[in-house]
């Protein structure tokens, strides 16, 4: 999917409710792997695991929030891109404790939820360059939802057993 695709999920909602309103999303899908012992399972060779999937989202979070604050705080050099295979290789996400990918996304979510309702309306509006695009806070707030979304529907799509 593209950053537009991902945005376009929240068109019409408050940037605050969606942002709070997804935790309780991804803890219900997190609680599922749990109960179906899923947190090493991939669906395919060469596809991520639970754990590796959390350690992505976790890892796109602390980059679209820096990415958010940079631009809030008016800084104007352009942003690089990254490659989400590469974080995943080196992350040893599939290394680490269930509980501690659940509590570290978790907060960390939470944490970026102020962070959002901490900018002012100037402040989301401020965009800056990214890679081969221009994203304004308050877009990026919205690629950072449906991101989420977009892998919480694969989980449970590809991952989870139909109960």
């Amino acid at each position: 999917m593209s950053h537009t695709d991902y945005i376009r999920r929240s068109e019409g909602l408050p940037l605050e409710e969606i942002l709070l309103a997804r935790i309780p999303i991804v803890l219900e899908v997190m609680d599922k792997v749990t109960l179906q012992h899923k947190w090493d399972y991939a669906y395919a060779e060469g596809k991520w695991t639970v754990k590796e999937l959390i350690q992505h989202l976790i890892d796109c979070e602390r980059i679209f929030s820096y990415r958010a604050l940079h631009i809030a705080r008016q800084d104007t050099s352009v942003l690089s891109g990254f490659d989400e295979n590469l974080y995943v290789d080196n992350s040893k996400g599939e290394c680490k404790e269930p509980q501690d990918l659940r509590e570290e996304y978790i907060t960390l979510m939470k944490s970026v939820y102020y962070q959002f309702k901490g900018f002012t309306t100037e402040a989301l509006a401020l965009k800056n360059q990214m890679a081969h695009y221009v994203l304004s806070v308050e877009e990026i707030g919205r690629l950072n939802y449906g991101h989420t979304l977009h892998h919480i529907d694969i989980l449970l799509e590809r991952y989870l057993d139909k109960k």
